[in-house]
């Protein structure tokens, strides 16, 4: 996991930064603003960031549990090497929409969900895949956390 990449503080600052330009957003005078200043994709990056920081407490450390668990069963129920396939073909599955969303410029909710899973799916991309994906996104998150952190003061 990524725990250590966000603080729990910088990881709130980015949740609050999203939810405010969601809302911003919706205002008649702001939303040409917005549009200019694309900040739907600043959204999922944003929401990817107050993941991987929400990843570093109790509640995420129960949520990647639950993931490992959820891994666990499907190698034993499926066979271990297609019950890998399985979870990281979700992981990829996951990457690769919301890059797709982020790039072609359609980000609704759907994508907004998609950046909430990834962090935790990443993990689950096999072999040297998996080991780009979780660099890229290390590198991502890890630079929005300082650029939020230093915006808001925090730690």
């Amino acid at each position: 996991m990524m725990e250590a990449a966000v603080s729990a503080a910088a990881g709130g600052a980015c949740a609050g930064s999203a939810a405010l330009l969601m809302y911003a957003e919706k205002l008649p005078g702001i939303k040409k603003v917005t549009n200019k200043l694309q900040t739907d994709r600043l959204q999922a990056v944003l929401i990817l960031t107050a993941v991987t920081g929400i990843i570093s407490t109790p509640a995420g450390a129960w949520w990647n549990r639950m993931v490992n668990g959820l891994n666990t069963w499907s190698i034993g129920l499926v066979g271990q090497y297609t019950g890998l396939i399985v979870t990281g073909l979700a992981g990829l599955l996951v990457t690769l929409l919301l890059v797709n969303d982020v790039y072609t410029r359609k980000v609704e909710a759907r994508t907004r969900v998609l950046a909430a899973l990834l962090p935790v799916l990443a993990t689950s991309i096999p072999g040297s895949v998996g080991t780009f994906v979780q660099t890229v996104l290390g590198w991502i998150v890890t630079t929005v956390a300082r650029l939020v952190a230093g915006a808001f003061g925090v730690a």
